[in-house]
């Protein structure tokens, strides 16, 4: 291991010796746990080992149908309810009253407003934003919100008052969950940034396979990775050997992220035979859901899943003439601007970059920024393919200069060949930066710490932008780039823990870390919460 990295798992098991002399920040906290389904065994497994090494006394709220797998863990599980089912305090002009003030309390504290939670839930309280640019699967919540567009306030306060009674009841030292993104989880965030209760999210690593970090910022982001990057820029710390091999080796051969590589080869070996099993297993759910009468929100639906996957291989048929392949001699050809589409916007834009959850106008916009000559490539993401009405992309085909990639093609190419890329926020943005290209970036991403990106969110001048920085090299001094590169990676290893730990030692002490409030920052500051959202004008 590396001299720095040593430094570093030495200054945290450090802390962590000094927290356990003085009291142990861990030590008999009362945890509210929020799960992310997608990595049920991983928040298990560090659950368990926090509440035998410190003490946690854990509840965890969820479906009920979901209990039995916390148990093990939880002290107390909370069920959550069916928000789409009136309430009878709804009934109590004076009720209703009180929350609304709250829940405006909530906005203030927070510096957003609560219909920012709609927009992160596009596939049921906020399916009207998402309607004309995806097909998702219908459930009861999504038809009521279809059909009343006075719907998702009701569901919205009915959430609302489940988080500020669960909190209540609770009392938490400290919530933690996955991701913030959910509506829930969203909900349960504003409030208790208004009752003052400490949160942070557990997040996979975008920049190095199989490691994790702990995020106290609204936008989930390894803000400890972007400060430390920025401090061994100011002192020009020599770069690791691990961030110079990382960089050669992306460049000769690149490689998908891990998580991400194993998400698609899950998907690939799944199956016609898997799906189906699994859409047994959806059956099944629902079938007990029914007959136990359980509380909360029912299952997914089952038969309307089945018919939106065999919708979406009819579409994926029907709309492969959209789409071109272009090999690399055509691409070192071309002039060209690349831009990939985001996968499920509901968190990479609907949650962290609201004001390009459109993706139809910011190509749009890009289309119109094109100078004479240039293309703009515009890739899908493969987990779309399949998902989006035709109507999708005949709109975006009659746009001038753009051309539809398919988005099963090696996407390394299109980045490595681009004389510019523009993202949002996405992972082309650091791929880019990592082979030497112009990358401009139009929100906060968890590679801002490099600082070798083009942060530009005005969008009336980023034409003049666009051909202002193709006149420039695409890299003007590559050993300073590279060193860059390096001092973000190393700064994200530093910060970060493995995934496969059996005892969640590093994790649990960059928990520790960030409890004492190391360097002056307390796990929750009223500063990195409103700097992670949209500010709302006080009254």
């Amino acid at each position: 291991m590396d001299s720095v990295v040593d430094n570093r798992m030495s200054t945290i098991a450090t802390t962590r010796d000094e927290t356990m002399r003085t009291g142990d920040e861990l030590a008999d906290l009362r945890i509210l746990f929020m799960p992310k389904n997608s990595r049920t065994t991983y928040f298990h497994s560090l659950l368990e080992a926090a509440r035998r090494d410190h003490g946690w006394h854990i509840n965890v709220v969820g479906p009920e149908r979901h209990a039995s797998v916390w148990r093990d863990v939880a002290e107390k599980f909370v069920a959550t309810p069916d928000f789409t089912q009136r309430q009878s305090w709804e009934d109590e002009r004076g009720v209703c009253e009180e929350l609304d003030a709250f829940i405006s309390s909530c906005e203030q504290a927070s510096g957003t407003s609560a219909s920012r939670i709609i927009l992160a839930g596009e596939r049921e309280i906020g399916r009207g934003f998402s309607r004309p640019i995806y097909h998702w699967f219908e459930t009861k919540m999504a038809r009521m919100v279809l059909a009343d567009n006075t719907e998702p306030f009701r569901v919205l306060r009915r959430m609302f008052a489940f988080a500020r009674k669960t909190l209540q009841a609770n009392k938490p030292d400290l919530i933690l969950s996955g991701e913030w993104a959910d509506p829930l989880c969203f909900t349960f965030y504003i409030v208790a940034r208004q009752m003052g209760i400490r949160c942070a999210a557990n997040r996979p690593s975008k920049i190095w396979s199989g490691r994790m970090y702990w995020s106290t910022e609204p936008m989930m982001l390894n803000h400890a990775a972007r400060t430390l990057a920025r401090e061994k820029r100011a002192q020009a710390v020599v770069v690791s050997g691990r961030a110079r091999e990382h960089i050669a080796a992306f460049r000769s051969k690149p490689e998908t992220l891990g998580y991400v590589r194993a998400t698609w080869e899950k998907e690939d070996q799944r199956g016609f035979f898997g799906y189906h099993v699994d859409l047994l297993r959806l059956l099944w759910a629902e079938a007990r859901h029914f007959l136990r009468r359980q509380s909360g929100p029912p299952p997914k639906p089952a038969l309307r899943m089945a018919f939106g996957h065999y919708r979406r291989a009819w579409l994926r048929w029907r709309q492969a003439g959209f789409f071109r392949r272009l090999d690399e001699a055509t691409l070192r050809g071309t002039d060209y601007i690349f831009i990939a589409l985001h996968k499920d916007p509901e968190q990479a834009l609907n949650y962290q970059a609201p004001y390009w959850s459109y993706q139809t106008c910011t190509v749009g916009l890009l289309s119109s920024c094109l100078p004479f000559g240039y293309k703009l490539l515009v890739r899908e993401h493969r987990a779309n393919v399949g998902r989006r009405p035709t109507r999708f992309y005949k709109t975006m085909r009659s746009l001038p200069g753009i051309v539809l990639i398919d988005g099963y093609d090696d996407q390394f190419k299109y980045v490595r060949q681009a004389d510019l890329i523009v993202t949002d926020n996405g992972s082309t943005g650091w791929e880019g930066l990592l082979f030497g290209r112009r990358v401009i970036t139009l929100a906060d991403t968890f590679y801002d710490g490099a600082g070798l990106d083009i942060h530009f969110n005005d969008p009336e001048r980023l034409a003049t932008k666009v051909v202002k920085l193709l006149e420039q090299p695409p890299v003007k001094n590559p050993a300073v780039h590279d060193r860059a590169l390096g001092w973000l990676l190393d700064a994200e290893w530093e910060t970060t823990a493995p995934l496969d730990a059996t005892d969640h030692g590093g994790m649990l002490a960059l928990l520790a870390d960030i409890c004492a409030g190391q360097n002056g920052r307390p796990l929750l500051d009223a500063q990195s919460f409103s700097d992670g959202f949209v500010q709302v004008p006080a009254k």
